[in-house]
């Protein structure tokens, strides 16, 4: 059942995908992971959705989990409860990761703890001046998830990677991207239009080949062999693919290509 902890608007194929709980600051509830799982689907699902943007409302992106209800005052700890939450959280990381949809992370004031993570599942980071990212999970007891043990080495190094979750140190919108962690800059309260933009370059690339690429990079680190394999068996169904075809003939006719995603 989707609610409106995350609202979603859709236009010229691409969906917007909004975190919506101000009062605290999107922290990321049950009820808003489901909600956000089920809109992920949904929109992974339609042919008329090409791209996402993810990002949260009224200037903060999120301040990740919600401390309040991680643990009630004389609440017993149920390790299998915890593993149930978690698994909603994979389930999203999973579809923004290795999903077939671009997604573009637009991020205003905090992504802090499992906002960071979900910052950096996304395809491409906007940051807006002003921003700032803090991964201080062990400074409530807690180890790195929502995939940012995989996420972070693969774009900040396993160096800095060591510095931010060890430390849980603030880093501010300059620094994340100096360091790899954003990929694009943006001017305090344009982090949205920015990634709009962004995900409009994607509108032009054949849908079956972003899946392709998504899938294959999700599998990384890989070996050699490994990366060749996967390359062999997504090329190979490619090849045969009516966008492929359509492809072919624009570059001969000297038009624009027009993919329908099959």
């Amino acid at each position: 059942m989707t609610s409106e902890e995350v609202i979603e608007q859709v236009d010229d194929g691409i969906a917007v995908l909004t975190l919506n709980a101000v009062a605290r600051r999107n922290a990321l509830s049950l009820e808003m992971r489901e909600s956000l799982r089920e809109r992920l689907r949904n929109a992974t699902a339609s042919r008329d959705i090409r791209a996402l943007v993810l990002t949260g409302a009224q200037g903060t992106f999120s301040a990740g989990g919600d401390i309040r209800k991680m643990r009630m005052p004389g609440e017993l700890p149920d390790p299998m409860l915890a593993r149930q939450r978690l698994d909603v959280l994979h389930d999203i990381v999973r579809l923004l990761v290795a999903g077939p949809k671009p997604v573009v992370a637009a991020v205003e004031g905090h992504a802090f703890g499992a906002g960071f993570s979900l910052a950096l599942a996304c395809d491409h980071v906007v940051v807006a001046e002003g921003a700032s990212f803090s991964a201080a999970f062990g400074r409530i007891g807690l180890v790195a998830d929502c995939g940012l043990l995989w996420t972070l080495p693969q774009r900040a190094g396993i160096g800095c990677t060591r510095d931010l979750l060890l430390t849980g140190r603030t880093v501010d919108a300059a620094e994340a991207h100096r360091l790899g962690i954003a990929d694009t800059l943006a001017p305090k309260g344009q982090a949205l239009a920015v990634a709009l933009r962004q995900a409009r370059q994607y509108l032009s690339i054949a849908p079956l080949a972003i899946a392709a690429t998504k899938s294959a990079l999700a599998r990384h680190p890989a070996s050699l062999d490994e990366a060749l394999s996967i390359e062999a068996d997504l090329q190979a169904s490619l090849r045969v693919s009516h966008d492929h075809a359509e492809a072919c003939e624009a570059f001969l006719a000297r038009r624009a290509a027009v993919f329908h995603g099959r």
